[in-house]
């Protein structure tokens, strides 16, 4: 099968290119900047261009225009912004392509923060005490009931401020100062949670079916970066929770999710997991289950028997990893510092493999324009 995959500029679109070669098949890669780690990839059959993923109408747009080139049997959007941007303007596309595509009322809900809240409960899991604010001032109140620290998060990842729409995360703030800021970069309406401090997050990915789960990748984050609220730079996958899986199963069913996706969990300890995020990205896919070519035996209408990752696989974001690292010496953490170089085995990289190292070169060359553009926007 021909794939095309989004956001080739992303770690994850690496990751689904890779893995879809592995499997047999011949992938094309989207992207909006050059250079873009998926496009150096040896899996890479055909480089397309279009404008990037945030940039909604445009970049479907784009991806029309390629399309009339090549016939190619599947679209696998490989972030957010793509999903949600191919779910708007999905009449602007071929309808074979859109078959992995859930409904647009699905793809609003499942990456939708409070909808995953409501349905966490009825799932079986803990949920964090939360607080939906629509203004400033409803948020300030809330933390102050809550107690500092506390984390602030938009109601969904891919925030929109007129024209423009960006990816934000989770802020954690330690005081009132912190949360504003924090505000005046996410907007409102706004999520305000309690902190749990020193709880660790365990990542239960897959493939969602019909049928059920069709595979599973459960891994527990080591590091993150950025370090208290950013996402995994060194993780190790780990045996599945029963639990954990069956209410994971539960939650995507109630949501009507379909397709690849990652739902990250806190540890609250006692058996108790919170979830905080959903998201489509095909990260985690070297232990043994092959999320992207999973997906496509779906789409197909087959029902595979479930796929479960082997434990002891370690995964390592390079980037996300050397920032942690240098961040942990600069607040005097030389232990924590440590563990970021010791040596592990069975180690999967986001960026470098010896058989593909271009990507790898590809992500140095695109931190080091991002960190110039960085130093001159500071000293503007």
């Amino acid at each position: 099968m021909l794939v095309l995959v989004t956001d080739g500029e992303d770690r994850a679109a690496l990751a689904a290119c890779r893995s879809l070669a592995r499997a047999g098949h011949a992938v094309a890669v989207a992207a909006g900047r050059r250079p873009a780690p998926a496009h150096s990839s040896r899996a890479c059959a055909r480089r397309l261009y279009v404008p990037r993923s945030l940039a909604a109408e445009d970049f479907v747009s784009g991806l029309a225009t390629a399309l009339l080139d090549t016939t190619y049997d599947a679209l696998l959007p490989a972030s957010d912004a793509a999903l949600l941007a191919l779910s708007r303007f999905r009449e602007r596309l071929p309808s074979p392509l859109l078959l992995g595509l859930p409904p647009r009322e699905v793809v609003a809900r499942s990456l939708s923060k409070l909808a995953l809240l409501e349905e966490a409960g009825r799932a079986g899991f803990a949920v964090p005490e939360s607080e939906e604010c629509v203004g400033k001032s409803e948020a300030l109140a809330a933390a102050a009931a809550l107690g500092y620290p506390v984390v602030a998060k938009p109601t969904t990842s891919v925030v929109t401020a007129g024209d423009r729409a960006e990816r934000q995360g989770s802020r954690v703030a330690h005081d009132r100062t912190k949360l504003e800021r924090a505000l005046s970069a996410l907007g409102t309406p706004v999520l305000i949670q309690r902190f749990y401090d020193r709880s660790n997050v365990l990542s239960l990915a897959g493939v969602a079916s019909h049928g059920g789960l069709a595979a599973v990748v459960t891994a527990s984050w080591s590091r993150r970066w950025p370090p208290v609220d950013g996402a995994a730079s060194f993780a190790e996958t780990v045996v599945p929770p029963r639990s954990v899986v069956e209410r994971g199963e539960a939650l995507l069913a109630a949501l009507g999710w379909r397709g690849i996706f990652e739902l990250e969990l806190l540890d609250l300890g006692g058996g108790r997991f919170a979830p905080i995020d959903l998201n489509p990205r095909p990260f985690a896919v070297r232990a043994g289950a092959n999320l992207p070519a999973v997906w496509l035996e779906c789409l197909q209408g087959a029902e595979p028997a479930c796929v479960v990752a082997r434990p002891g696989v370690r995964y390592r974001w390079e980037e996300g990893d050397l920032r942690h690292l240098l961040w942990q010496l600069r607040h005097g953490h030389p232990r924590a510092a440590a563990a970021a170089l010791r040596p592990r085995r069975g180690v999967v990289h986001a960026y470098f493999e010896l058989t593909d190292p271009a990507p790898l070169g590809a992500a140095l060359v695109d931190l080091g324009r991002r960190s110039v553009r960085q130093t001159f926007t500071t000293r503007a």
